[in-house]
């Protein structure tokens, strides 16, 4: 018997299959906080998504004050979105998976990244939480909360240890 299909891409797309669970269409979205997680991130994603044969849908969400109109123009911000957005198309190109990167404007992150969890019927979202020494998480903590109670789909939240902590043991 002659197999024709390689091993290597049957399991990929087996592991890309389970990371997606049931759920049999769909982006995968990977949310870019400009963090140094989001090179990870967007590799992992591009990697299920093209095991997958699915598109990543890369966004990075920018919380407008309550005291600015919701369509602000925050030119420092945008700026900073468009790099870490040009940064990460280039890693889903160099993956050789279809990518689509958006930048959203809104009051609160977690409902934004919701929003766009369902109107782009995406199977798995992929979200990191950075921890820092000494500093509050009670921002990051609130949007990764929200997002892991209402998303529409699979999250899947990627934590690196504290810097300085040794991850030997």
């Amino acid at each position: 018997m002659v197999h024709l299909w390689g091993s290597k891409t049957k399991e990929e797309t087996e592991i890309s299959k389970s990371a997606l669970g049931e759920c049999a269409a769909g982006a995968i979205a990977v949310i870019i906080s400009g963090e140094k997680l989001d090179a990870n991130l967007v590799y992992l994603g591009c990697q299920m998504a093209k095991g997958a044969k699915r598109k990543v849908h890369l966004v990075h969400v920018i919380e407008v004050p309550r005291a600015l109109p919701l369509k602000a123009v925050l030119t420092q911000e945008s700026e900073r979105a468009d790099q870490m957005l040009n940064s990460a198309m280039g890693i889903a190109e160099r993956v050789g998976c279809e990518a689509v990167a958006e930048v959203v404007q809104a009051r609160d992150a977690g409902p934004a990244i919701v929003d766009e969890a369902k109107d782009h019927n995406c199977g798995l979202l992929l979200i990191g939480l950075m921890r820092h020494n000494g500093k509050s998480q009670s921002e990051l903590s609130k949007t990764v909360s929200y997002v892991l109670a209402n998303a529409p789909c699979r999250v899947w939240l990627v934590q690196d240890p504290p810097p300085g902590s040794s991850m030997h043991a």
